[in-house]
């Protein structure tokens, strides 16, 4: 949520979770089962997925790799319905889930063989990238893996540019160069930095979808946004509709044109 004038708005990040809808990651799955591959996922392995949301990669980590998943997260009810979905896919064997801040992990330290977060580091809601990426370095195991799968800037803009960019999507962008910068300054060593740009990227969040070709990153469906609009009005205002339209046009601009995208980094401890 951002301010604009005398008016809030709610951010990409808020309309997410205001939808409801069960969204993945850019990269979607095929990134998660990368992950677990160049890390060596297996049923030796303890993972924590840190801002786990509504459980969907914790499970399928343990799922997928047979690995003991441990998810956090600050929201109760993304945490229950986490434990509901473990349930129901018989992986309470092998997930919990926990509520918790991502800048103050209850976790003793070096208490993890892999520590991930995707796309919740930059959190603007959060607005303290360095203190979760030293968060997820204490709580890994001496030779374990720290994970950051986040939105990174390709191509440079001016500060205010990116500042208002960053306001209205709820997470902050780095270059590959300050997101490597953060995790030598919690005392990770980097192994691995693959780029995960793109629109077809973008799409994988949901891969049953059907995309709009005119407008490539509308992941919601008509009865969905039917559904959505309200909610929208009713807590911010109809004018908040116009804004979000506006934002929409001008984030596809700046992605079309090359000038945001994704990177997936691994450091060791």
């Amino acid at each position: 949520m951002y301010k604009l004038k005398t008016k809030m708005i709610p951010s990409g990040e808020d309309i997410i979770e205001m939808s409801g809808v069960e969204t993945l990651h850019p990269g979607g799955f095929d990134l998660s089962k990368r992950i677990g591959e160049l890390v060596n996922f297996n049923p030796s392995v303890h993972v924590l997925d840190v801002s786990s949301g509504k459980g969907t990669f914790a499970c399928y980590y343990a799922q997928e790799f047979g690995c003991k998943v441990t998810g956090i997260d600050i929201n109760k009810k993304f945490v229950e319905i986490s434990i509901e979905k473990a349930k129901k896919r018989d992986l309470s064997n092998l997930v919990d889930f926990k509520i918790g801040d991502s800048t103050k992990l209850p976790f003793p330290d070096n208490s993890f063989d892999v520590v991930v977060n995707e796309c919740a580091v930059g959190l603007t809601v959060i607005n303290n990238p360095q203190g979760v990426i030293n968060e997820m370095f204490r709580v890994t195991k001496p030779n374990g893996t720290i994970v950051i799968h986040e939105s990174i800037w390709l191509k440079d803009l001016t500060q205010s540019v990116k500042d208002e960019l960053a306001m209205k999507v709820g997470t902050t962008p780095y270059t590959v160069e300050e997101w490597s910068d953060l995790l030598i300054k919690a005392g990770a060593k980097i192994k691995t930095v693959e780029d995960w740009s793109g629109i077809e990227n973008i799409q994988k969040i949901r891969p049953n979808h059907k995309w709009n070709k005119k407008r490539p990153h509308d992941f919601l469906t008509l009865p969905e946004k039917l559904t959505l609009i309200p909610k929208i009005i009713f807590k911010y205002g109809i004018g908040a509709l116009n804004e979000i339209n506006k934002f929409q046009k001008e984030g596809l601009k700046y992605f079309n044109e090359g000038y945001y995208g994704y990177v997936l980094m691994i450091g060791s401890k």
